[in-house]
């Protein structure tokens, strides 16, 4: 049943409208998730996928079901952002086409990700200083003299804004949310 490589990232949408990145096909298997849980599986050339289970309970992904619906996927993700900031503090500019879109997305996503390490750039009072993953980034920018500019592994600029009253800063828990900067 499963047509795709097992070594090709996918995008996960659930039942509820949470997006999650997995590395590959044995990751999102050993992830918990349910075929009955699970919205579609989206692969990074945007082809659409089912979570099933086989005879034995494995799971597997369903023989491709043709591309994803480029608007209505983006507008899920947005619909994501806002019901969970606190999952989603990379704020980017999305592009108008599909392919852009997903690499985007995999991008944003993989930069979200609990104990990821990925080189960062935080540009503060006249120094620029390396952070291994988004928490490294969010200690640094915490703690810096000035505004500072941030530049994520895949060369996207953003502007770190701390949220410091109200509900959105009691779920954010003291980390900034990253708007990408035009240009």
């Amino acid at each position: 049943m499963n047509t795709i490589s097992s070594t090709v990232p996918l995008v996960v949408l659930d039942d509820i409208g949470v997006f999650r990145r997995y590395r590959d096909v044995g990751a999102l298997a050993a992830s918990g998730q349910r075929p009955e849980s699970t919205r579609c599986v989206v692969d990074r050339d945007g082809q659409y996928f089912h979570l099933e289970a086989d005879p034995a309970g494995n799971l597997t992904l369903s023989r491709p079901l043709g591309p994803i619906e480029f608007y209505s996927l983006r507008q899920q993700f947005v619909r994501d952002q806002h019901r969970h900031p606190e999952l989603h503090r990379i704020l980017r500019i999305y592009p108008d086409t599909m392919g852009a879109f997903l690499d985007s997305l995999f991008e944003e996503l993989s930069l979200e990700e609990p104990g990821d390490e990925q080189q960062w750039l935080v540009i503060t009072g006249g120094q620029t200083l390396r952070a291994p993953g988004l928490d490294a980034v969010d200690r640094r920018v915490v703690r810096a003299p000035e505004a500072a500019v941030v530049v994520d592994p895949f060369g996207h600029r953003y502007r770190p804004h701390m949220v410091r009253r109200g509900g959105l800063a009691r779920r954010l828990r003291g980390r900034p949310v990253y708007v990408e900067i035009a240009g």
